[in-house]
């Protein structure tokens, strides 16, 4: 009997599978209406009536609005994760969570009270919410360790290009046109997610997959430090839209260059994940998390002391990169650890990237306000540098990473 051809086994394993295309195709359209409301939302509310916070300040409520749909969204991840694991089922998840984004968005169209669109805004967080894990543990289902890397860069470019187009298409939609335009928009791009994923996107399920040589309480541990790195980097990049009113007038710049400073991270980050998923897959994931967490120190830090707006553009642009440096390998990495449990597991880096987002400008805006406007920064770079330490000394790489 012939042995298999080793070399064709290998390069198999190189191969990306094309359903991750067709899959992250699919969460395209919904991507770009998320990133729309993002930036509608903020600016519909204006004038709103409130019962419950009527005499609450518009950069308050805006906050609010940010807050509600990132908490629920990351409350609603774990407990979603471990049913999709439960009944080894990935596809209803998203299909129901784009499902219910795309209802959702419609009826923003016609609300015009901020407390129902509070209320509205939470249930849209948990219907994303049911997307994430489920999504991620089928681009695991369409990738191998030694491709993993790669695959999740793949699928985090189209969902940062769609985020930060969104926004551009947003204004133009609601400049020319109106909100309630724009809202139909976002509606019509959830829908057409939901057809491309229901009919064009299979089913996956998990396979037998070697057991690991961490014990539960060890990988357990991993996947704290993970978490916690995840949330640190998020916050301090987020922390940045508490600030944009004070920039504009320490920096006496406008809108428009404030807009390409929030929108050179997003740009630089999408273009750097894939290439930083694949040298991950080829050093380790480990590495690259670790020089990730350090380059965003000193990035944070300037962040505080930023004389003009041309500085405060390259440093949000070199945040992209390290960025890209931690979310890959972080996500590769617990897809990695977790074994069949893809869904649970990996759910809480997701909950907490999405808390991270949600926390972040409160954090920043309530240090600011009460203390010193560098104080945030100095926080976050603090709390950086103990999450760097962390995963020097606790994170290890799988060892089926090397065999396979």
């Amino acid at each position: 009997m012939m042995k298999p051809d080793t070399r064709l086994i290998q390069k198999d394993k190189q191969k990306l599978d094309s359903a991750l295309y067709v899959l992250s195709l699919s969460k395209l359209f919904k991507d770009l209406g998320t990133g729309m409301l993002a930036f509608l939302l903020p600016l519909y509310i204006v004038g709103m009536d409130s019962n419950i916070f009527p005499e609450t300040p518009i950069v308050v409520r805006a906050g609010i609005i940010a807050t509600v749909f990132g908490l629920s969204n990351a409350i609603s991840q774990p407990f979603l994760g471990r049913l999709s694991d439960s009944l080894n089922r990935r596809k209803p998840f998203v299909v129901m969570g784009m499902a219910g984004f795309t209802l959702i968005s419609f009826i923003y169209a016609n609300t015009q009270n901020f407390d129902h669109l509070v209320l509205l805004r939470l249930v849209q967080g948990l219907t994303v919410g049911a997307t994430v894990p489920a999504i991620v543990a089928m681009v695991t289902h369409m990738s191998t360790s030694s491709t993993r890397g790669v695959a999740i860069g793949i699928y985090s470019t189209v969902r940062g290009f769609g985020f930060g187009i969104g926004s551009i298409i947003g204004g133009i939609v609601a400049s020319y046109y109106s909100f309630v335009t724009a809202f139909y928009v976002c509606a019509l791009l959830g829908f057409a997610s939901l057809i491309l994923i229901s009919f064009f996107v299979s089913e996956t399920h998990d396979g037998i997959q070697a057991k690991k040589s961490t014990s539960d309480s060890a990988q357990g541990f991993q996947f704290a430090i993970l978490s916690i790195a995840m949330f640190i980097m998020m916050a301090g990049i987020m922390i940045i839209f508490a600030f944009l009113p004070e920039y504009e007038t320490r920096l006496n710049t406008g809108q428009i260059a404030l807009s390409i400073a929030v929108s050179a991270y997003v740009v630089v980050r999408v273009l750097f994940q894939t290439p930083m998923g694949l040298i991950s897959d080829h050093i380790g994931r480990k590495r690259v998390i670790a020089m990730g967490l350090l380059l965003n120190i000193p990035i944070v830090i300037g962040l505080g002391h930023v004389d003009n707006v041309t500085q405060l553009i390259i440093l949000r642009a070199i945040q992209g990169i390290s960025m890209a440096a931690v979310e890959t390998p972080v996500m590769a990495l617990a897809v990695d650890l977790a074994g069949i449990s893809v869904s649970s597991k990996v759910s809480s880096i997701t909950a907490s990237q999405a808390a991270g987002m949600a926390l972040g400008p409160i954090m920043g805006g309530l240090l600011a306000g009460y203390i010193s406007f560098e104080m945030p920064f100095y926080l976050c770079a603090v709390m950086l540098l103990l999450s760097l330490l962390l995963v020097l000394v606790g994170i290890k790489e799988p060892i089926n990473i090397k065999k396979e």
